[in-house]
């Protein structure tokens, strides 16, 4: 082709059209260009394609680890209404006896104050995507936008989450709950138990000594340490409501967020 080309330039400056030569040349020029042009815009559109491929497989990975934060924030709420059932149950027991007293059924719901549950993120293709700029091959801007504000929502939540159990639960009340109680006689509230059992085999050994019970109820009912434990039991089932809301708010953004990305991936298909 390019020897045709040539053999007609030749031809012309053989026969001295030098104004067809010029046009000629010319022509040859926007052929050449218009190529380039044709080129570029096929690649152009084969990296489009390539980015859009992989902007679907993001999309469905996204929707995979959306889904499975909803499960794990349905098992947080799950979790915390146990607490606040049990501390309620110890509330109301305190109240209708002027006191801790007559406790058998009361304390392996006490025990059950002791445990929290850690938050976990399972939105690991969305970090990565944020950490490696890959978010940005999101073309739906308000679905991007909505992708990075649940990922700070998350992380934020997070952070707090593991401050309030290690100030608020593990240092604060969960000490003084074995301490005052009779944990080694009594276990664990049964609900507790069957939470725990989902996940994976558990018990408590307990002793038998029904003995402690009668020490435990000695301790806790001195004043002091009666106002100390009502007043932690209270506090518990305060940052086990605190936690379930805010669970129940994450769990409604990640569903609205969940309806953008199917609705998204619907759009690509």
């Amino acid at each position: 082709m390019i020897k045709f080309f040539r053999h007609i330039r030749k031809s012309l400056l053989e026969q001295n059209k030098m104004g067809k030569y010029f046009k000629y040349a010319i022509g040859e020029i926007l052929l050449v260009v218009i190529g380039i042009l044709i080129a570029l815009q096929i690649n152009n559109w084969n990296e489009y394609r390539k980015e859009r491929i992989e902007e679907s497989v993001y999309l469905r990975n996204l929707r995979d680890d959306i889904r499975s934060q909803i499960q794990l924030l349905n098992v947080y709420i799950d979790y915390e209404e146990i607490i606040i059932s049990d501390s309620n149950d110890i509330i109301a027991h305190y109240q209708n006896n002027n006191g801790f007293y007559n406790m058998d059924s009361i304390y392996p719901k006490l025990s059950a104050l002791t445990t929290r549950w850690t938050f976990s993120n399972a939105n690991e293709t969305l970090r990565q995507m944020i950490n490696s700029n890959q978010i940005n091959i999101i073309q739906n801007t308000e679905l991007k936008e909505s992708l990075i504000s649940f990922n700070q929502q998350i992380d934020l939540f997070a952070e707090n989450t593991n401050i309030n159990n290690t100030n608020l639960i593990d240092n604060f009340s969960s000490g003084k709950f074995i301490e005052m109680g009779a944990y080694a006689s009594y276990g664990m509230s049964q609900k507790m138990s069957d939470k725990f059992n989902d996940f994976y085999p558990f018990s408590v050994n307990t002793v038998i000594d029904k003995e402690l019970g009668t020490i435990s109820e000695t301790i806790m009912n001195i004043p002091q340490n009666k106002l100390e434990l009502i007043n932690k039991v209270v506090f518990r089932n305060t940052i086990a409501t605190l936690q379930k809301n805010g669970h129940q708010g994450l769990k409604q953004a990640a569903e609205e967020l969940l309806n953008q990305i199917e609705k998204e991936i619907a759009d690509h298909d």
